[in-house]
């Protein structure tokens, strides 16, 4: 008997057989870990096609994200009351794995913890004049806390689902969930042109209303979570698995970027893009550096086109005045003496952006608005600027530890089988500086969470990313 009428022949039918005995050897190899890798496919297509910002019942006070995190939480939760009794069967992060999570993840939360404690140390009002004469507004506790436990709930659940996925299924795991991220954000773009006629000029302020984005986040955001996903796919290609799939999602994410029309996003891209052309060659092939160099080549080719249309669309210029005059009432703020520059001036003192974008605080979310410190944006679209602001020294501390620690992850795995997701994980920390991550736009945080808790286990281990070739759960055939 032939070797292929054993492995059930080459045509439609034995391909199918083929592929549900992959499938049965992907679950069955280890059930808590296909089940976490599912929940987090889950979640991105869910905050793909649903605004989880919209209220729950109409109240403003408490976004559908909280629902969505929470009952996430919940599911990680029992997944891992089940991994315990498995006591081990299954590979895990071990312990220079969770040790490595742990210095991502606790800062961040200590830093959370900082901002909850600073929240009765102040009056918090916001000033609107959208009813008549300039009236302060008496912020509600509500407004202040649900934000903090949104972005400890992302985080916690971007880190759980990393720790019960394990080190070793991870490489294939965020192939195959930024696959998913892909496939949703093809549709829902092709969605938002289909219903709200995306490219038709219309009378708004004489503008070309040409921009794309997806409920993940917004047209000036979400290409950070995108970034990640080409990183992924370029690392399946540097080990030649699923090379034509791969190519599919650096393609479709490559395209969002470009139609979102974000200058941060394509910046962040060109930096991915030049990394990956100096520092991307393949360990010992010399064929794979070839193939590498030749993708950054062409994507740095086709940024230069694409840039050159976004800045003729939308005007030249990174950093435009609002922002700047934002960064200048920061710095008012927190430099009139010591004790306001190491403490801050306390959380959502200078921004209270949730608030006014649920619309507890009436008034435009968009463009410089009065505040107690001077006229601002509703937030600091700057991360850095937004922690030191409120939180001061102590809460820029905090959070440095956690981005030190991200950074010093990627650049060890610069050489190894997954430099893909490292660079663009590094590409992505500009972002920080030109918008409000982690703190905000929790959507698009959830999956940076997500991929530097895979880079922190991934890079836990010394020694063991310096070659290409793959570990136990990521053999031919697999991502």
């Amino acid at each position: 008997m032939s070797s292929r009428t054993r492995n059930g022949g080459s045509g439609p039918r034995g391909r199918a057989r083929a592929a549900g005995t992959a499938a049965r050897t992907w679950w069955s190899a280890d059930p808590v870990a296909g089940c976490a890798e599912l929940l987090a496919a889950l979640l991105l297509v869910v905050l793909t096609f649903i605004s989880t910002d919209q209220p729950i019942a109409s109240d403003r006070a408490y976004p559908m994200l909280l629902v969505v995190m929470g009952v996430a939480g919940a599911a990680c939760l029992v997944l891992a009351v089940v991994r315990g009794r498995e006591s081990g069967r299954h590979g895990g992060t071990g312990r220079q794995g969770r040790r490595s999570l742990g210095l991502i993840a606790l800062p961040f939360l200590a830093m959370l913890c900082w901002a909850g404690i600073t929240i009765p140390m102040t009056t918090h009002v916001a000033l609107t004049t959208r009813y008549g004469p300039l009236e302060h507004i008496r912020l509600p506790m509500a407004s202040m806390v649900v934000p903090l436990v949104e972005a400890a709930l992302t985080a916690l659940v971007a880190v759980g689902l990393v720790a019960l996925i394990g080190r070793d299924r991870l490489p294939g795991a965020l192939w195959r969930i930024f696959l998913v991220l892909a496939a949703s954000t093809l549709v829902a773009i092709g969605w938002e042109i289909a219903t709200r006629q995306a490219f038709v000029r219309r009378a708004v302020d004489g503008m070309l209303m040409w921009r794309t984005s997806t409920q993940l986040g917004g047209q000036a955001t979400y290409h950070l979570a995108l970034l990640l996903g080409i990183g992924a796919a370029v690392d399946a290609i540097r080990r030649r698995r699923l090379v034509g799939a791969s190519w599919f999602v650096i393609v479709a994410l490559g395209l969002a970027i470009g139609l979102s029309g974000s200058r941060a996003g394509l910046i962040c891209l060109g930096l991915f893009c030049v990394l990956l052309f100096f520092w991307g060659r393949s360990a010992g092939r010399p064929a794979g550096s070839r193939r590498v160099r030749i993708l950054g080549a062409l994507g740095l080719a086709a940024l230069a086109v694409i840039g050159l249309v976004v800045v003729w669309l939308r005007g030249g210029g990174l950093v435009d005045h609002d922002r700047a005059e934002t960064w200048k009432v920061a710095w008012r703020a927190v430099s009139v003496d010591p004790s306001t520059i190491i403490m801050g001036r306390g959380y959502a003192t200078l921004w209270p952006w949730f608030a006014i974008e649920s619309g507890i605080v009436p008034g435009a979310i968009h463009g410089l608005r009065r505040g107690p410190y001077g006229k601002s944006l509703a937030h600091a679209h700057n991360t850095i600027v937004q922690v030191t602001g409120e939180l001061g020294v102590v809460g820029l501390v905090l959070l440095m530890v956690c981005l030190v620690t991200v950074v010093a992850c990627c650049l060890r795995g610069f050489r190894g089988r997954y430099a893909g997701t490292c660079m663009a994980l590094l590409a992505s920390c500009p972002a920080l500086l030109l918008d409000t991550y982690l703190v905000k736009n929790f959507q698009v945080s959830f999956v940076w969470w997500l991929v530097a808790a895979a880079v922190a286990v991934l890079m836990a281990r010394p020694g063991d990313d310096t070659s290409l070739e793959p570990p136990e759960a990521d053999r031919p055939g697999r991502p």
